[in-house]
């Protein structure tokens, strides 16, 4: 009688281990999206202020040499 209890409280051992690593594994998908969800919007707006940058540069020089070099 006691074996069979012990098996018995094995068995929910194993099946509380498997649904906390469950719970772990799908916090941690979680907690990794947000990261490349956060690291994806630093990229845009850094690519989008670079690309601002390059228009601003790009202008100013049109502006100065265009009447030196006429394209």
């Amino acid at each position: 009688m006691i074996e069979k209890l012990f098996k018995r409280l094995n068995k929910d051992r194993r099946a509380a281990q498997l649904i906390e690593e469950a719970l772990l594994l799908s916090v941690a998908l979680v907690a990794l999206s947000l990261l490349v969800g956060g690291i994806d919007s630093i990229l845009k707006q850094a690519g989008g202020f670079t690309s601002g940058i390059w228009s601003s540069i790009s202008s100013t020089l049109n502006g100065l040499f265009s009447s030196a070099f006429q394209w």
